[in-house]
């Protein structure tokens, strides 16, 4: 029981509790077995310890006389036959208790799953999500034009040169968002026309190389082992760092929670793990927790700041936690954590801290030489334990990459998968997949040389002042206010006099392709060296200023189009049919039918 209701205390608390009380209401069983006293024991010369002991043999001869008074009356039988149903149903109620989701959540979706059974609700609900799965068909990426069919199955005779490349000209045109002119957030990150032919160059050298076959492909070794240990020194490691390049931030993730699950059931025998972090770290830990099994604790943030106060972190952390999450910056507000705080927190409970740099991974280390310094938030932080980088956003090589760094060789180890039991040999795998492709290290090698750290000074200035930039021109918007104090490359800004929703469709009716965020809704830019272009940020700046000027003139107008989607989204309670509607997307990304069809 006090396991139960008291998850957020340790093990020496609750004994603590439950022996504190004994030697002044030990005169409770003496007076129940007033009869039969308990004999004197001495045990020690400490009276306090005395009495303790005198206590408990009080309350077992006192628990055993009255359980057997009270079985006198039953079979044997009917006493065992009790005992195993009561077993079984505790059993049944602990891990109805236990479980990586939590009650109320679970609670929550059964009730929805109910209404959504009943006849008249669920016919309701069916007609509308069918109507709105029918119009995502009918009007998406997977909507070709006229000209355009898709090829389901292999030419009887491969074609030419000519003929393919003709037909990849084709798809390309496609495309009708100028990502080149910097009209989406992210997306492109390098701007050097010069480094994408030397990149392309690298890539074809490379193209065919694996570095699972290390006798092989020597070269990929080296080159994956230098940018482990270029990006450990970026982000001040105090010894030798230990990581692995991986196909993105969200497999750097991924295998940093693997790693921090395996070790804490390694070295502390932590069986139904979970993890701590913000409601604003990013779905990667999600969907480490889908996959690996791990319970994840969402925190919310102040909702004037957007940053997660580090209290409410320590309050959701129990036994079982294994690591808490710090991000430099996280994806939607661009708000640093407060990593100081979180590691003296991640200290006081002995539980590893990741810091998530996968977005600001390239920016943040060469900040304060940029003129921009910040607060302490790599490895000289003594309780980090390991750092996700993403090194084809900033550090500008192709996509596919990304590094996980650790700072100890003793949680690397527990990111390697081994199976020494195989028929086809020892199998040993740093990463999800066996077969990687080298040309993507090497990408990032190359990548990294070719800038190097002045290289990366300066275009970290670069976008730092463009955002700052940014950041004051919106300021200056009336209806229009930033999320929070961003301080790296991410904004996000909002509206309480006009449904921001709104506005996106009008920047997107202008060319923009910015992403919308929700409770509360909002829209986001991250801006790159692409938007640092001559009246870039100018431009989007007076968009915003237009519409936000038109929407001020008519704040109670409905959302129409993908604002409204989005708007009717955040308000369903029912996150199941958003869920379901989500997945709608991706299958429909895979398909190849007519939108009619």
């Amino acid at each position: 029981f006090p396991i139960i209701s008291f998850p957020n205390h340790r093990l020496s608390d609750l004994i603590f509790i439950i022996l504190f009380p004994i030697p002044y209401i030990s005169y409770f069983p003496r007076l129940a077995m007033a009869e039969d006293p308990p004999p004197v024991l001495t045990l020690t010369d400490n009276p306090y310890f005395n009495t303790i002991c005198m206590s408990l043999y009080g309350y077992f001869t006192f628990f055993k006389t009255s359980v057997n008074n009270e079985f006198k009356q039953y079979e044997i039988w009917q006493v065992m036959l009790v005992t195993v149903a009561l077993t079984l149903m505790s059993e049944a109620i602990l891990n109805f208790l236990i479980q990586d989701e939590p009650i109320l959540s679970r609670l929550k979706k059964g009730l929805f799953k109910m209404a959504r059974r009943a006849p008249v609700v669920g016919a309701i609900i069916k007609e509308k999500v069918d109507k709105t799965k029918a119009d995502m068909a009918n009007d998406g990426p997977w909507v070709l034009p006229e000209g355009h069919t898709y090829q389901t199955c292999l030419p009887d005779a491969g074609l030419s040169d000519t003929d393919l490349w003709s037909q990849i000209d084709k798809n390309n045109a496609l495309n009708d968002v100028v990502w080149q002119e910097g009209r989406c957030s992210g997306t492109v990150y390098c701007a050097e026309e010069d480094k994408n032919d030397l990149l392309g160059e690298v890539y074809k050298k490379f193209c065919w190389t694996n570095p699972l076959h290390v006798d092989c492909f020597k070269d990929v070794r080296k080159m994956e082992a230098e940018c482990v240990a270029m990006i450990g020194q970026m982000f001040n490691h105090p010894g030798s760092p230990c990581g692995s390049v991986t196909s993105g931030g969200t497999e750097s993730i991924l295998m940093s929670m693997k790693a921090h699950r395996d070790y804490a059931r390694e070295f502390k025998g932590i069986e139904k793990p979970n993890i701590v972090c913000p409601i604003t770290a990013h779905p990667a830990f999600d969907k480490a927790g889908a996959y690996f099994k791990i319970r994840v604790i969402h925190v919310k943030v102040d909702p004037d700041t957007f940053s997660v106060n580090p209290r409410d972190i320590a309050n959701a952390i129990d036994a079982n936690t294994i690591c808490i999450v710090g991000s430099v910056p996280q994806y939607p507000h661009g708000i640093i954590d407060d990593l100081e705080a979180l590691n003296e927190i991640a200290s006081r409970f002995d539980v590893g801290l990741h810091v998530d740099a996968c977005l600001g991974g390239f920016l943040v280390p060469f900040m304060e030489e940029a003129g921009f310094p910040l607060p302490p938030f790599d490895f000289r932080l003594p309780a980090v334990t390991a750092i996700s980088v993403d090194t084809h956003k900033y550090g500008y090589t192709y996509k596919g990459s990304s590094v996980v760094v650790y700072r100890t060789e003793e949680m690397f180890y527990q990111q390697i998968t081994t199976a020494t039991e195989w028929p086809g040999g020892i199998y040993a795998s740093p990463t999800i997949a066996g077969s990687r492709p080298g040309a993507n290290i090497a990408v990032t090698w190359a990548a990294m040389m070719s800038f190097g750290k002045d290289g990366y000074v300066s275009a970290t200035r670069e976008v730092i002042r463009g955002a700052r930039y940014f950041i004051a021109g919106l300021q200056k918007i009336e209806g229009v206010e930033v999320m929070g104090d961003p301080l790296v490359s991410c904004v996000g800004w909002t509206s309480h006099r006009f449904n921001i929703y709104n506005m996106s469709s009008d920047l997107t009716a202008k060319g923009w392709n910015l992403a919308v965020l929700q409770f509360p809704a909002g829209i986001h830019i991250a801006l790159t060296r692409r938007h640092m272009a001559p009246g870039v940020i100018d431009q989007l700046l007076a968009d915003i200023a237009e519409s936000a000027a038109k929407q001020l003139l008519q704040p109670q107008s409905k959302a129409t189009g993908s604002a409204a989607m989005y708007g009717m989204a955040a308000q369903i309670p029912d996150r199941s049919i958003v869920d379901d509607i989500s997945k709608e997307f991706w299958r429909l990304y895979y398909s190849t039918k007519p939108s009619n069809s």
